[in-house]
């Protein structure tokens, strides 16, 4: 799924955490060769800011060019077809801040129409032709993260605005209707998802801790086992608040989230390393990806059954031995800071990567082979 923006809006059991300050990353086996990324053509020049590739010939690129907060900026959507890209017109009224899809004829555009005070946009292509605006709810429901996962089965996560709050909330369309949940009793935000099968999805965000630590905000995951959803506790960090915006699941019990932590002035406190938890099915652990300075994780993926975490900063891509976080070699050094890693149905592993300049972000994509393919 391509997410062309970044968002940022009681302990049950036993949080054990693993030492992270001091420790540095397991070291790569010497003889262990480098990863053979290809960089990847884009259809403008350092613009291509996320990905959606289907297969090795067709895929889905979105390019942004400029940066100037809440004004609108050039945002356009491509196809690939084989080796050739060609411009998919987005309608007059659509936004691609979030794209999702199972195959080029069943694409999803989401995003918010003109600023703060816009309203929220949802349209399908069939492979011929857009859809009218299908959002659930235009003035009131944001859709942040979304994922298809078949063409009559379309999952979001966002919020619900009510009167002045923001109330987390959970939609799925079912090829002809939106079926919205609302967890009222709660005021927050749902950032992403991962969608391992219809029974079995996680969602996670913030929310406000209402008195727990302060008043801060904190982290939020929840689970859908096919019937309910259930809020699966994270416990709370002392003086801090907690927003968790990447999650990926490889089953119930084994699920992965990262995310930030910001002090009473919404500053990140002296840390280094980035904030990971893992869930085993009983309990959330620590497995924080130690480091110099302070980064986040800003994506997961998995790749040659492995997991890989995209990171903000120099540290760029590390992936998980089982028992320690590693180093991976060969990312463009360009590169400062991975900001999305998608898996393709072939196995192959994308990642898109930025560095900021004084006229905006330059975007670099880059792609893995099937691990069977090296």
């Amino acid at each position: 799924m391509i997410k062309g923006t970044s968002h940022g809006r009681r302990a049950a059991s036993a949080l054990l955490t693993a030492a992270a300050a001091g420790v540095a990353l397991a070291a790569s086996p010497a003889n262990a060769a480098a990863p053979a990324w290809e960089t990847l053509p884009q259809p403008v020049k350092n613009a291509a800011s996320a990905i959606l590739p289907f297969d090795g010939d067709n895929a889905v690129v979105t390019t942004r060019q400029g940066e100037c907060g809440d004004c609108d900026l050039d945002q356009r959507l491509w196809q690939r077809d084989g080796g050739a890209w060609k411009e998919l017109k987005l309608p007059a009224d659509g936004v691609a801040d979030t794209v999702t899809g199972t195959s080029p004829d069943d694409l999803w555009a989401i995003g918010r129409k003109d600023g703060d005070d816009g309203t929220w946009r949802v349209h399908h292509y069939d492979g011929a032709k857009w859809s009218a605006n299908l959002s659930p709810d235009t003035k009131r429901v944001e859709i942040i993260d979304a994922e298809a996962v078949s063409r009559t089965s379309l999952w979001g996560v966002g919020n619900t605005r009510v009167d002045t709050s923001f109330v987390p909330t959970v939609t799925h369309w079912n090829g002809k209707t939106w079926n919205t949940t609302k967890f009222d009793g709660l005021e927050g935000n749902l950032n992403s998802l991962q969608v391992k099968s219809e029974n079995d999805i996680w969602a996670v965000g913030s929310t406000s801790a209402g008195g727990v630590a302060n008043d801060r905000d904190q982290a939020l995951a929840l689970h859908y086992d096919g019937a309910k959803w259930t809020r699966i506790p994270v416990p709370s960090i002392p003086k801090v608040s907690t927003f968790l915006d990447a999650v990926i699941s490889n089953g119930p019990n084994d699920v992965w989230a990262s995310g930030t932590v910001r002090d009473e002035r919404g500053q990140e406190p002296k840390r280094t390393g980035a904030y990971v938890i893992h869930w085993d099915g009983k309990s959330w652990t620590h497995r924080d990806v130690p480091g110099k300075e302070a980064a986040t994780v800003k994506t997961f993926a998995h790749y040659g059954g492995k997991l890989y975490a995209g990171l903000s900063g120099n540290q760029k891509l590390v992936r998980w031995t089982g028992a320690a976080w590693e180093q991976v070699a060969g990312v463009d050094p360009q590169i400062f800071g991975v900001r999305e890693l998608t898996t393709a149905k072939d196995g192959s592993l994308y990642l898109t990567g930025a560095r900021g300049t004084f006229f905006g972000p330059l975007y670099y994509q880059q792609r893995l082979a099937p691990p069977a393919a090296r």
